[in-house]
């Protein structure tokens, strides 16, 4: 079975963030988040901590009642041009589009949507990657393509319900 041991496979993307404890000066970070998950669904989860990569490489365990202040920041990557050391993180700001993720065209029908994602997630998961007995490093690739899989049909199914219900009003 796959051993889901490693925190670090979880997290995909990052809130850039200026945090300000309480009695102490602000500082700039990064908070880990889940894909799909918005700072704010991290900050209210149950647990008491929360890790935050400093822009020094340290990280820093934060306990949630501590925090007088966090807000979002523009990434200093996602404005470079260039090929710095902060060019990967600048990848990760793309803008998500769920259709690509599914391989099917934005008009497709619900039935289309379905299909899709019953294809998609068959050939990307983590049980069918972990029968075949492959490296654990695949079997983290494929939990992350599945969760992706799982957020673009979600997204895809949230905004046609909203459709729906807009046309309805």
């Amino acid at each position: 079975m796959f051993d889901k041991s490693s925190a670090t496979f979880r997290h995909v993307n990052n809130a850039d963030v200026r945090l300000t404890l309480a009695g102490q000066p602000p500082v700039n970070g990064v908070v880990y988040l889940a894909l799909g998950q918005r700072l704010s669904d991290r900050l209210n989860d149950k647990r008491a901590f929360i890790p935050i990569r400093l822009e020094t490489g340290e990280t820093m365990i934060v306990s949630k009642s501590r925090i007088a202040s966090i807000a979002e920041t523009q990434s200093v990557a996602a404005d470079a041009d260039d090929d710095t050391a902060l060019a990967p993180q600048s990848s990760e700001r793309k803008a998500f589009d769920p259709y690509a993720v599914l391989r099917i065209p934005c008009d497709a029908d619900l039935d289309t949507v379905r299909a899709a994602y019953k294809t998609r997630i068959k050939a990307v998961h983590p049980d069918t990657v972990a029968a075949l007995g492959l490296d654990d490093d695949i079997s983290r690739a494929a939990l992350l393509a599945a969760q992706k899989v799982n957020y673009a049909y979600k997204k895809i199914m949230r905004e046609r319900s909203e459709d729906a219900a807009e046309t309805t009003e």
